[in-house]
């Protein structure tokens, strides 16, 4: 299987996910699909609140001997407005003039499909870090924010996780 080591096809596959706000559409399975290969262990945990829309998460970790790093972020998007307003269709991934166009490529979808690029050519040319390196994945950062990072993060704490 191939490694997921090329950022633009990584960021590309994200971007087609139409994950606005509360909606997962996909970029989570996407994730999954990208992470499992390099030998990331992986849980989506759903929080809620009265009043708030469940949110699936994502917490991936490729454990090791040594230093832990996580890196966290969002695959969540902002409604897209009118849409025939937009040069290029918001979930299309289209290249033009050498730049990827599409919801999500700056905020903050290109930042995860370059960490995720940048671990799998780590993993093909040296066999991975020596530590443990997690993601920590929210879709509800556009949004109230109530059920995504914070609860994440104390769910991975009670569960043993330190960074």
């Amino acid at each position: 299987m191939k490694l997921p080591t090329d950022p633009a096809q990584n960021l590309a596959a994200l971007i087609r996910c139409p994950s606005v706000t509360p909606a997962e559409g996909g970029a989570l399975q996407t994730l999954e699909d990208m992470l499992k290969p390099l030998g990331f262990a992986v849980e989506r945990p759903i929080f809620s609140e009265d009043g708030t829309p469940n949110i699936e998460n994502l917490y991936a970790r490729r454990s090791g001997n040594g230093p832990h790093l996580m890196f966290a972020g969002h695959t969540d998007v902002v409604p897209v407005g009118d849409e025939a307003a937009w040069t290029h269709p918001p979930f299309a991934a289209e290249i033009a003039n050498g730049e990827m166009y599409g919801r999500g490529a700056v905020d903050m979808k290109g930042g995860i499909a370059c960490f995720i690029a940048a671990v799998a050519r780590h993993i093909e040319n040296n066999g991975g870090p020596k530590g443990s390196v997690s993601l920590l994945i929210t879709g509800d950062e556009e949004g109230p924010a109530i059920n995504g990072t914070v609860k994440l993060l104390d769910w991975a704490a009670a569960k043993g996780e330190k960074w």
